[in-house]
């Protein structure tokens, strides 16, 4: 019997939920030890910085799985107990604490299919974060294209292509029309070294238009391109990912900004 298991057992004492897990702060304590193996940046690119993988963090996964199954178990009760705020509170806390035990996990894996693993962990967290969002009613969400978008997202690590599925693409896939999705496509970053698009590709068809933000009908767009197939733009810029012509025809839009300046655009996040 693992060491959490002997600090965790069944709970019948009139407290709480019949067989909730009690388990002792102590235990989650000395689980998780100190805050900085968890965050340390060096983890990102490299396996063998990252605890994921240790007894430690496996009993956590073991532990966190049981608590996290009480929500489903125990609904009627804790319902009645909890405001609806509360409620999502907990199961939002659920969500993340497996979440981000199963990423630190694939950090620390070794195989080639590591990048795409974490890509695509991160993404099925925001999703379900997406899911339970819109139970509650129409939100509006902004993110990367390559997060929402309805296609299967891709970049490469060095020589290697990463594909996954975005959480876009699993929100879709469970809401149906009940989801839609607006691309963001950008002009000129200038001071990034982003300067104006070339004709031949989308944002250069946007750029050329007189003023300096729309919201295009993709279908109106594609009538206008005919036949022509628009070349996919280059940024010189890591930050900027431009908008890829074949995933066009799935999005329900596209909002254009003709020049974004200074104030409009983050610093460049740091490494790792």
């Amino acid at each position: 019997m693992s060491r959490a298991s002997t600090s965790c057992r069944a709970r019948d004492d009139g407290r709480g939920p019949t067989g909730t897990p009690a388990c002792a702060a102590e235990t989650l304590d000395r689980l998780l030890g100190a805050d900085d193996r968890w965050t340390d940046p060096a983890a990102m690119t490299d396996p063998s910085r990252s605890i994921g993988q240790t007894p430690e963090a496996r009993e956590l996964r073991l532990l966190a799985d049981d608590l996290v199954a009480l929500p489903d178990a125990q609904t009627p009760q804790l319902v009645a107990a909890s405001s609806p705020d509360d409620w999502d509170r907990a199961l939002l806390y659920a969500r993340t604490a497996t979440g981000l035990l199963r990423y630190h996990s694939w950090m620390a894996d070794t195989s080639p299919s590591r990048t795409a693993r974490l890509l695509g962990v991160r993404d099925s967290m925001m999703a379900a974060d997406l899911l339970a969002t819109a139970e509650r009613g129409p939100a509006l969400v902004h993110a990367h294209n390559a997060r929402l978008q309805r296609a299967e997202s891709s970049m490469r690590t060095g020589d290697l292509p990463v594909e996954w599925w975005s959480a876009g693409a699993i929100v879709s896939a469970e809401l149906g029309e009940g989801y839609a999705f607006l691309a963001t496509a950008l002009g000129a970053i200038r001071h990034r070294g982003v300067h104006t698009p070339p004709p031949d590709t989308i944002e250069g068809l946007l750029y050329a238009l007189p003023e300096d933000r729309y919201v295009v009908d993709v279908r109106r767009l594609a009538s206008a391109l005919a036949d022509v197939t628009p070349a996919a733009r280059v940024s010189p810029w890591f930050g900027h990912a431009p908008l890829d012509p074949a995933h066009v025809a799935s999005t329900d839009g596209i909002v254009f900004v003709r020049d974004v300046g200074r104030s409009r655009v983050p610093p460049a996040p740091s490494s790792g």
